[in-house]
């Protein structure tokens, strides 16, 4: 076995192949006896691997769809980044872009239409297949929020019978599930309208679908600027909160008590978690749903809405998909 190209390296376990070739030629086909196999071998784990680490991955996505938060997350992402997408590749730098890789194509393969092509602009299209997948995740949320009002009303029970304690959070909570029982409500009727399954008369003599659409979205937005209260009122009650407990840490000796305030710590870390990620998606959504409030709108472009649409809903995905790695 000793020779100019090294010794042949084996899985662990192997025999030693050293001892008991020595002094023995070694043959072409003895050769490929012991390389090939290991060689197989390496290859067939590696396929194992691959196919386990696809399987937890498909596991998760299952385990993700099979909540309604985690199908509205995913639906969302899709429908808002999508629509963003579109935007993006037609926006004028990418257009820019794409003119001058074709330019520099042109040039190199095809001179005489070079200066033509350098004339070549590009503008978005009213409809792409991005636009089509955005329409269709649109289409089916609408249609999965048919069923809203079921876990509005569960949602509302549960306050009722355990409201807050504090006054504040307490009127917060039950204007919050008004506001949306209004929201859900006014925008299933007009959606069942738009599809001819609630007469168009009815709502016809009532403002028309964009009116109920335009209030539909006004209850929306009551509830995003009363989630800035509550997200006020919490801060101010957790200040007070654990400005007690810092004085607990100060004075207290007792090793069981110590440790249930850094339980605490605990506890006020994921609180301040929460915080900023209900402000981001509140701060997302505030403009956006004042944009559609109001009929002309504020002014926010069509090629940003997609995009801080996604932006609001990101951080619940991504909690949401690593909560699935816990299952």
């Amino acid at each position: 076995m000793a020779d100019s190209t090294g010794p042949l390296e084996l899985p662990d376990g192997a025999p030693d192949a050293q001892a008991d070739y020595a002094g023995k030629p070694i043959l072409p086909a003895e050769e490929s006896k012991h390389s090939v196999v290991p060689g197989a071998e390496a290859a067939q784990q590696k396929v194992i691997k691959a196919l386990s680490q696809t399987d937890t991955t498909v596991r998760r996505i299952n385990t993700l769809l099979s909540t309604s938060g985690g199908q509205e997350s995913v639906l969302a992402s899709i429908n808002y980044s999508s629509h963003a997408l579109h935007h993006l590749l037609f926006s004028a730098p990418s257009v820019a872009l794409r003119n001058h890789l074709r330019l520099l194509l042109w040039q190199r393969f095809n001179r005489k239409h070079a200066t033509a092509s350098s004339e070549i602009k590009a503008s978005a299209p009213s409809s792409s297949p991005l636009l089509a997948l955005s329409s269709l995740m649109s289409e089916t949320r609408y249609n999965l929020r048919l069923f809203g009002l079921i876990p509005l009303w569960v949602w509302g029970s549960a306050v009722l019978k355990a409201p807050p304690s504090d006054p504040v959070l307490r009127a917060v909570a039950f204007l919050q599930v008004f506001v949306n029982v209004v929201y859900q409500a006014l925008e299933n009727v007009a959606y069942l309208a738009s599809k001819n399954i609630v007469p168009k008369s009815f709502v016809e003599r009532r403002g028309g679908i964009n009116k109920w659409y335009l209030w539909s979205t006004r209850a929306w937005l009551g509830h995003v600027l009363l989630e800035f209260v509550r997200l006020g009122r919490e801060t101010v009650l957790r200040k007070a909160k654990y400005q007690e407990l810092e004085k607990i840490k100060v004075e207290e000796d007792d090793k069981t008590a110590l440790a249930a305030v850094l339980q605490q710590d605990e506890v006020r870390r994921q609180e301040i978690r929460a915080f900023r990620k209900s402000l981001v998606n509140n701060l997302a959504w505030a403009p956006l749903c004042i944009h559609w409030s109001v009929e002309q709108g504020i002014g926010v472009p069509p090629s940003l809405t997609g995009f801080i649409s996604f932006i609001a809903g990101a951080w619940g995905l991504y909690d949401r998909w690593q909560a699935t790695a816990q299952v």
